[in-house]
């Protein structure tokens, strides 16, 4: 089995996550920064929650939105890995974020005070200030 395969088939957790697709960006935002600020991680796009392959529309335009996503909306800036992958005859996009060493990554909609995500087991949590504090100090 294809290494990709097998990390389809676990279930989602510390460091992996599936979208169906792009339509709501705001929780795959939360769960890039959460990767970044926690121990990094690989998110599916085009996979169900449940691991069924279902593939991109239009893995070129989605991959640009995904870019002008993360830039417009995350800072400090953040530069995760995103690839087209090819499964079962089906286009996915591969976002892999490693724990970041600028850490604490925040949505800035919500700011450096509201905005910063961490993960606990498979899912993305607000930060409190005493845990941002704590990240700052990791990071340096």
């Amino acid at each position: 089995m294809h290494e990709i395969e097998q990390s389809l088939a676990k279930p989602e957790g510390k460091q992996l996550e599936f979208k169906r697709d792009l339509s709501s960006p705001k929780p795959i935002l939360r769960t890039l920064i959460a990767f970044a600020n926690t121990a990094g991680g690989q998110l599916f796009i085009g996979v169900a929650d449940n691991g069924d392959i279902m593939g991109v529309e239009d893995p070129l335009a989605e991959e640009e939105r995904l870019t002008s996503l993360i830039a417009d909306s995350i800072a400090p800036r953040l530069l995760p890995s995103i690839e087209l992958l090819t499964v079962k005859e089906k286009t996915l996009l591969r976002v892999e974020v490693h724990l970041s060493s600028s850490r604490p990554h925040y949505l800035k909609a919500k700011g450096p005070e509201q905005g910063v995500l961490v993960r606990i087991g498979s899912s993305n949590r607000q930060a409190d200030t005493q845990l941002i504090s704590e990240l700052q100090r990791q990071a340096t």
